[in-house]
């Protein structure tokens, strides 16, 4: 890991975050993010959890602070807040995300292709996963063999859509965003919340 005189590049950045946020106002913003303002403390819902910024920084439901993948999409969310909350609910892939281009490999390789190659032949081990993390059925017509919808972030949806090996065409994997999602993250932070919903899918895979 690449150090910095005052520790690691991860601590730095964090820290650069911080120093942003304590500049934001929060107040009559709740619902553009979908957040909830107490006092000085803001809370974010994040993949069915909480997640607090306090002056001290971010704090989980345990009182610890988030894996740095997860403080940063977090961080990235509120330091994005848009004046008011876009309307363009179309679903659509990482890849049509204008500055999503050179983050497409990493996004197939970390989000998609774990996903088929962990759950071909097992779509109903993927139903039970999706719905212990939160996944719920869109009910939106089409054809898959199973289709999701997840939340891990108020005003950010995910939509994962799978199709098994059949008949010689391999599995296959899908997650898609709203496309007003580019208001509210990056797409350095789209692809690493799209990575973090992977990661809980499989890990919970293997716990069974």
């Amino acid at each position: 890991m690449t150090r910095t005189a005052n520790g690691s590049v991860y601590d730095e950045t964090y820290r650069n975050y911080l120093k942003q946020l304590r500049t934001k106002n929060f107040a009559g913003r709740e619902a553009v993010l979908g957040v909830t303002v107490e006092g000085e403390t803001v809370v974010v819902s994040y993949f069915n959890a909480s997640v607090r910024l306090i002056a001290e920084g971010l704090k989980d439901d345990a009182g610890r602070r988030p894996d740095f993948s997860d403080c940063v999409v977090v961080c990235r969310y509120l330091l994005m807040c848009p004046p008011f909350e876009p309307t363009r609910k179309e679903w659509v892939a990482y890849r049509d995300f204008p500055d999503a281009g050179p983050l497409t490999v990493f996004w197939a390789d970390t989000v998609e292709k774990p996903l088929a190659g962990t759950f071909a032949g097992r779509a109903d081990a993927l139903r039970k996963a999706c719905d212990a993390l939160g996944g719920v059925d869109p009910d939106m017509d089409i054809a898959c063999d199973l289709c999701r919808r997840f939340l891990p972030l108020p005003k950010v949806p995910l939509l994962l859509v799978f199709n098994d090996a059949e008949d010689g065409f391999p599995a296959a994997a899908s997650l898609l965003f709203e496309k007003r999602a580019s208001a509210f993250l990056d797409a350095e932070s789209q692809a690493i919340l799209g990575h973090r919903l992977t990661q809980r899918l499989v890990a919970f895979f293997r716990k069974q």
